[in-house]
């Protein structure tokens, strides 16, 4: 396998017989797709529903070279970026091509997983239905400033006072801590707009919010320096997924879960309706949002070859050595899941059940001014 540092892959080849080349021949037996225009042969293009230069698009630049150099029949992978409602604007066009011969793929995230599963009225998609290539997950940790007076998780709901979380968009992937500290009882208000886990650290930083939510591989490099200063105090993480069940995050193996938190808190008092229903909700929203995070995804009904094509892509890349120390940064110190591999699981927390979804939507409306329908 070759090696890039760079994120654009040209070499000149030939559509051979496997792969995606032979998929490209059988697509003339497929209905028109007039849509989609392709780039040209030997590309894969590829829409990014967000921004330049943000992390999912970063990721979409790091990893879709390395599945280039897989591939005889291609020469690279053209990104798109398409940004706009909260990345609703490029999934739904991603989704109108209707493209299912691999000639064209995805890259989503956990804002774009949202609005699918919340049902968001324009949202032409459906998560629960298309298919994943490759996933890779990252945890998180929820942290405070010193001078806040936490000192650890249990302060936070004991009811002395309400705390300030500064975020960026209550539908997106700050959904996930908050309804992590409804679950835990905690009296919390929610400040949001702001445009970058680097504005919601600094926030923490000069005292305009209490609390802060950040990756792993953010916490490790900008926030655990702090902690060590004294600076900073972590409360709770997200955790990791092993064997379906959640235990502590490898890459910060003292911070407790939140799941941790929340089974010790309900040992002593028994969690209220409102606290079980945002448990249940977190259950659901944390397996897309943090677990499988990104991802490379195609539509429903793509050809089998192709799924199959990614997952062998995946395995041989979890198995190279020099992959996993260049893509250590990018991928936050978690390894790539094949598509076929975490379907079944990713596709179960897609569905949510009429109280959950009820629950979700309700509390984004009437707490935080939030309207999906």
């Amino acid at each position: 396998m070759r090696h890039f540092n760079d994120t654009i892959i040209s070499r000149r080849s030939v559509f051979g017989l496997g792969g995606l080349g032979a998929l490209a021949a059988l697509a003339g037996c497929a209905p028109t797709q007039t849509a989609f225009q392709p780039s040209g042969k030997g590309i894969v293009d590829v829409v990014v529903p967000y921004s330049a230069g943000g992390g999912t698009d970063t990721w979409a630049r790091f990893i879709t070279p390395y599945f280039a150099s897989l591939q005889r029949e291609v020469d690279r992978y053209q990104i798109e970026n398409i940004p706009g409602g909260e990345s609703i604007t490029g999934t739904n066009a991603y989704a109108r091509a209707k493209v299912v011969n691999g000639r064209q793929t995805l890259v989503a995230s956990a804002t774009t997983y949202f609005q699918s599963m919340l049902e968001h009225r324009v949202a032409e998609f459906d998560f629960a239905a298309m298919e994943p290539l490759a996933l890779n997950g990252t945890g998180a940790v929820l942290w405070t400033s010193a001078d806040t007076g936490i000192t650890r998780a249990d302060d936070l709901f004991d009811g002395s006072r309400q705390h300030r979380y500064g975020g960026m968009s209550a539908t997106g992937l700050d959904l996930v801590p908050l309804l992590a500290l409804e679950a835990l009882g905690a009296d919390i208000r929610g400040v949001f707009g702001m445009e970058g886990r680097g504005p919601t650290r600094l926030a923490v930083q000069r005292g305009e919010a209490d609390l802060d939510f950040q990756t792993t591989s953010s916490y490790l490099k900008q926030v655990k320096p702090l902690v060590e200063a004294g600076e900073a105090v972590p409360l709770f993480s997200i955790g990791s997924l092993v064997d379906g069940e959640v235990v502590r995050d490898p890459n910060i193996p003292d911070i407790p879960t939140v799941t941790e938190i929340f089974a010790k808190k309900s040992q002593t008092s028994t969690p209220t309706a409102h606290e079980s229903a945002a448990f249940r909700a977190l259950q659901a929203f944390v397996v897309p949002g943090f677990f499988y995070q990104k991802g490379l995804w195609a539509n429903a009904g793509t050809d089998p070859a192709v799924i199959e094509k990614y997952a062998e892509m995946v395995d041989e890349l979890n198995a190279d050595d020099r992959f996993i120390a260049e893509a250590g940064e990018a991928l936050g110190g978690y390894s790539l899941v094949s598509g076929r591999a975490a379907r079944d699981e990713f596709r179960a927390a897609m569905k949510l059940d009429d109280e959950v979804l009820a629950f979700t939507k309700t509390l984004l409306s009437d707490k935080y001014g939030a309207v999906l329908d």
